[in-house]
């Protein structure tokens, strides 16, 4: 037992601290070459090498994912190189120091806070991996990654068309210690924002030592509950807060030297927040918005060099997405770039569940008025407390009597601007960094003895009161936060295999796929599974396109208002055609257009589709043959809501004598409006037919199997349930009493979770 536990930890040590040694030596080479370096304090140094660096390394690994080189032995060759790259050759120029206070309060006081907190934070990050998108797309892709030597072509996953470039500083440590390796690199960047903080104090001569402004911001920042959470897993949350950081800090840094030796690794930092992820892009704006401000006569030379290098970070992703997906900005903007992979609704339904956690938001100003309560305190609603100390947040405001307090606030209210997207509480952690300073500013604007007790007050009821046991007395809700150090399973002392089964139920249903289905098996699921410890790929139901077009069929055969109960007629005089459209004229927000059949008669007589036509729909061209295969169960559906002009039309290549077109579609449409059009010799005109509407007693016990094949069609071999029901898995108690008439056997159960195979 000890020394597997002991190999297992040394594992993970080493692929984190290779990681952070590798991302520190590109970083200071990079700041050597560019001037930097010799500009920079002692205790910057470090700070601003990790930084730098660790956005380089992302971007060397992206390059090594897309040459499909991802190998530990090539990951060790690269990082030997850029240890030997960065350390070869020192700057011959000593370290500038920064006047340190005299008669502060010693920073030995703040010790015992950093040292509980650090054993709180290490112990969790060492653990085993089990956040919910930690254990899922975070990991999950970047084991994907690993397992497949680089990128391949993902379209079945929204995640992986978002940024990634904290995964892929993820995936360097995780090649080597896997999970706890990539967590540690996370939590790295939360030293590394505290470090930023207090060396920030030190270059801008903030005043009170260990209880001024810069260290009480640090202890805000880190010791609130969903920091620490979010730091302690496999997120990026904090590593965008972090890098955000010091963006604001070359900016001012900048402004006071006016150095231009301090634009490429600006340029970088910038960049690379977009790289961590999409709501990252506001750094690049504020950053040049700050440049073209106080450049002067030299903004253009200030802003050029900043854009450039931004866009080395920026300009990868979206090129890979425009690949892949044909959408640069996938998975969002589906309307400026229509695509076969995702659907407009998703995008839709998928932004409107972001802003409404749990029904918060639905009555609009009301839900907001509460939204101070539920962040600090209350935290279930929202997934996260920030802690009562942020009730305090408009006592920051009194920092605005200085220029770095309304630079502090303007940092802050930007960066916030994505939480009215997300309204998650982690989507304020870029932003709480510059609120904590922006506080703490305030609190030094009292006289000295009044805000040195007031600091330490307010620093130790912070601290005491974001520990995990005393919280528990002050906050009785389910609440996204740290609990006890899980130190056994932290340093292996219990194997990983068991803390995972005892406390991960998402690890239990992920080994009971990885032992039933073969490789290159598929699986569809309504909901995300734990794919950071599966090695089979599971169609998630919101996923892709593909994904909610099979869940939909899956629908259909367990509830009848899925299936083609209505049957819509027009009849017309014989007539020799070139085509026929229907086009809408209905309009709802809600609904959504969908077709099971379209049938074409000549008098009594069916006229069975014939692979010369051309079918051709607006919007969702892609789906256009499901309303045409003969197969009840598949229905094309616009995936867009209502709106007057869709259309579905079918070319023929000669002449065909029509008399009537009938549609078979499904009930939930009822403000669908139809109208005929046809093209003869001429062009396409409105044919004044006679319309007739009926309702079809449609036999539902076929649609289950018929569901069914048409996955295995399409490459799924299981179907993963929940017998608990509830959204989409309303399926899986429907499918558990006769899964013989689906033509699925049971394969796999793990509580209420079960998995079928499709025969």
């Amino acid at each position: 037992m000890i020394p597997s536990a002991f190999r297992a930890v040394a594992a993970i040590l080493f692929g984190f601290g290779f990681t952070a040694a590798v991302a520190v030596a590109l970083g200071r080479w990079f700041l050597i070459r560019t001037g930097a370096w010799d500009l920079l304090l002692a205790a910057e140094r470090p700070v601003f090498a990790f930084g730098v660096g660790a956005a380089w390394l992302s971007a060397v690994v992206f390059v090594l994912c897309a040459a499909q080189l991802v190998y530990w032995p090539v990951f060790l060759a690269v990082g030997a190189g850029s240890l030997w790259l960065g350390w070869r050759r020192s700057t011959g120029a000593p370290a500038l120091e920064a006047p340190v206070e005299k008669g502060g309060l010693s920073w030995w006081w703040l010790a015992p806070l950093a040292a509980a907190y650090g054993y709180l934070y290490l112990i969790h990050a060492l653990a085993p991996e089990t956040s919910p998108d930690g254990a899922g797309y975070h990991l999950g892709l970047v084991a994907r990654y690993l397992r497949e030597h680089g990128f391949s072509r993902i379209t079945t996953n929204i995640y992986a068309m978002l940024s990634q470039g904290a995964e892929l500083l993820f995936l360097f440590a995780f090649a080597f210690g896997r999970h706890s390796a990539a967590k540690l690199v996370h939590f790295a960047t939360l030293l590394g924002t505290v470090a930023a903080l207090l060396a920030f104090g030190r270059r801008f001569r903030l005043p009170g030592g260990a209880l001024g402004p810069a260290a009480m911001a640090a202890v805000f920042y880190a010791c609130s509950p969903v920091v620490g959470v979010d730091a302690a897993a496999t997120y990026n949350d904090c590593a965008l807060a972090f890098f955000t950081f010091l963006a604001f800090y070359l900016l001012l840094l900048w402004d006071e030297l006016r150095a231009p030796e301090l634009w490429p690794a600006l340029g970088v930092v910038a960049g690379f927040c977009f790289s961590i992820k999409y709501t990252g892009f506001l750094v690049v704006p504020f950053a040049l918005g700050f440049l073209l401000w106080r450049a002067g006569p030299a903004r253009s030379r200030a802003a050029v060099p900043v854009a450039l290098f931004a866009a080395i970070f920026i300009v990868p992703w979206m090129a890979k997405n425009a690949i892949v997906v044909g959408n640069p900005l996938a998975p969002f903007f589906n309307r400026w770039f229509p695509n076969r992979y995702l659907h407009v609704s998703f995008e839709d339904i998928y932004t409107y569940f972001m802003r409404h956690y749990e029904e918060f938001g639905a009555h609009e100003w009301r839900d907001y008025l509460h939204a101070p309560w539920e962040l600090a305190v209350a935290g279930s609603k929202l997934q996260g407390l920030l802690g009562p100390l942020f009730l305090g947040v408009p006592l920051g405001l009194v920092a605005l009597r200085r220029s770095l307090g309304r630079r502090l606030w303007a940092a802050a209210l930007l960066f916030a601007l994505p939480w009215l997207s997300n309204i998650g509480t982690r989507f304020l952690i870029p932003s709480l960094v510059f609120l904590s300073l922006a506080m703490a500013l305030a609190v030094w604007e009292a006289p000295r003895p009044l805000a040195m007790a007031l600091a330490a007050a307010l620093v130790a009821g912070h601290a005491a009161g974001s520990w995990p046991s005393v919280i528990d007395r002050w906050n009785k809700q389910l609440v996204w936060r740290l609990g006890p150090p899980p130190w056994r399973a932290a340093l292996r002392v219990e194997p990983e295999s068991e803390y995972l089964s005892r406390v991960s139920p998402g690890y239990n249903v992920a080994r009971m796929i990885d032992d039933v289905v073969p490789p290159g098996g598929r699986v569809l699921s309504p909901d995300s599974v734990a794919d950071a410890y599966l090695s089979r790929e599971v169609l998630v139901s919101y996923q892709c396109a593909q994904c909610e077009v099979l869940m939909d069929e899956m629908l259909g055969g367990a509830l009848r208002d899925y299936g083609p109960r209505w049957s819509i007629r027009f009849e017309w005089e014989p007539r020799e055609l070139r085509g026929v459209r229907l086009v809408q004229t209905g309009s709802d927000g809600l609904e959504m257009w969908s077709i099971h059949e379209v049938l074409l008669f000549s008098g009594r007589d069916y006229v069975a589709p014939r692979p010369a036509w051309q079918l051709r729909a607006h919007p969702n061209p892609w789906d256009g043959a499901l309303a045409m295969d003969g197969n009840p169960a598949t229905r094309w559906r616009s995936w867009w809501p209502l709106y007057a002009g869709m259309s579905y039309q079918i070319d023929f290549p000669a002449p065909l004598s029509l008399s009537a077109l009938e549609v078979r579609c499904s009930p939930d449409q009822n403000q669908m409006a139809l109208r005929l059009e046809v093209k003869d010799a001429g062009r396409w005109a409105p044919l004044a037919a006679r319309q007739i509407r009926t309702e079809e007693d449609f036999p539902q016990e076929q649609m289950p199997r018929l569901a069914t094949s048409e996955l295995k069609r399409n490459g799924v071999d299981y179907v993963l349930t929940d017998l608990g029901g509830g959204g989409l898995n309303v399926i899986g108690p429907r499918i558990a009493k006769n899964p013989a008439a689906w033509g699925l056997k049971e394969a796999g159960a793990y509580g209420p979770v079960r998995l079928y195979h499709i025969e």
